[in-house]
């Protein structure tokens, strides 16, 4: 019934942190060209919520740098390092502008919270997800557990970073998938029947708290993946919601691989680094770190939720969690009378 991957988004960890071609240094040239288009878009009447593609002309970086990095992640390994952007020599609306305009190129940009917003900040507001359910662990210094996001492509932008600790984790969801293949296969049909998963509040509508999403699916030939622990732990909250002793064991093996270090890699990020992954082919985490006490050093980077262009398409299994699955429109989060806005601090 299934076969093993064996393309590139198969890869060991180790080995992907001794290479350095999925770094992609800015040179001069390439932010004299970012900061031209962002000049422009900032003197203009526009809003930075409806910022696109189109408002930027970066002919330039899409020849030398983005287009090799948007195939890199839909066909390749799935995540690159963008190193160079000057954040601490630009103010804070135009350093939002310019990330922006830069991830524009890979698609359109999706809400990431009940309070609709379009750019995310990922800094400790002194949150317990443990006793607040509505509480995101991006908004604690806790180490994440490996876990998807709900678009297509995620990214980050480092402003500061942490005192001690806080290094971003990689792990190929597919490299998973082929050990689950070879050393567990009786729990591969448990993973592609859909698990309910924690909306955290975040529900909208006629939404129920929760969603019936798989950890693995097929479509069109292609596995793609999509995990969060901790929310389908959580989910057992609501009445009449459980996990079975079989999916709780198809989801220890999962957890299981995803922290093996011979699998994951590590990534620590320097002010001006942009990290892009693809959500469909890796699962990322984030260690826990100790934070600054002057709170203009305080860790904190920048999100941005992507729906990408020219993407593949997603088992109708996601259409529950993801609002739709229409390429360049689908992911984030959905609920009636969104104000969808910009914030430029954390709150």
């Amino acid at each position: 019934m299934f076969s093993k991957i064996i393309d590139k988004s198969v890869w060991y960890g180790p080995e992907e942190e001794k290479k350095k071609d999925w770094i992609y240094n800015l040179d001069n040239e390439d932010i004299s060209e970012i900061e031209n288009s962002t000049e422009k878009f900032l003197s203009s009447n526009k809003k930075l919520i409806n910022l696109s593609k189109e408002d930027f002309n970066l002919i330039n970086l899409e020849e030398k740098y983005l287009s090799k990095i948007d195939d890199e992640l839909k066909n390749g390994r799935g995540f690159a390092l963008i190193r160079g952007m000057p954040v601490n020599k630009w103010k804070r609306e135009k350093i939002i502008t310019a990330y922006m305009g830069l991830c524009s190129f890979f698609g359109n940009f999706r809400v990431q919270n009940k309070k609709g917003h379009l750019l995310g900040h990922i800094k400790d507001l002194g949150k317990d997800t443990k006793k607040d359910f509505t509480a995101r662990v991006y908004e604690t210094t806790y180490r994440q557990t490996f876990h998807s996001d709900r678009s297509d492509i995620v990214s980050l932008l480092c402003l500061n970073k942490a005192k001690k600790g806080g290094e971003s984790l990689l792990v190929s969801s597919m490299t998973i998938f082929n050990k689950i293949l070879e050393n567990h296969p009786e729990y591969l049909p448990t993973l592609f029947e859909p698990f309910p998963l924690d909306r955290r509040g975040e529900e909208g509508g006629n939404q129920k708290g929760y969603s019936m999403t798989p950890v693995y699916y097929e479509k069109n030939g292609k596995i793609s993946s999509y995990f969060l622990r901790q929310y389908l732990e959580s989910s057992t909250r609501f009445e009449g919601v459980t996990i079975s002793e079989k999916q709780r064991e198809a989801l220890d093996i999962v957890d299981k691989y995803a922290n093996d270090e011979k699998l994951y890699m590590r990534m620590m990020f320097e002010p001006g680094d942009i990290q892009v992954i693809y959500n469909h082919t890796l699962f990322h985490d984030r260690m826990s770190y100790e934070d600054h006490e002057d709170i203009s050093k305080k860790r904190h980077l920048l999100r941005l939720w992507i729906s990408a262009y020219e993407d593949r398409e997603l088992s109708e299994k996601y259409i529950d969690r993801w609002g739709s699955i229409k390429i360049g429109q689908r992911g984030g989060v959905f609920a009636e009378d969104l104000n969808i806005n910009i914030p430029l601090e954390a709150n």
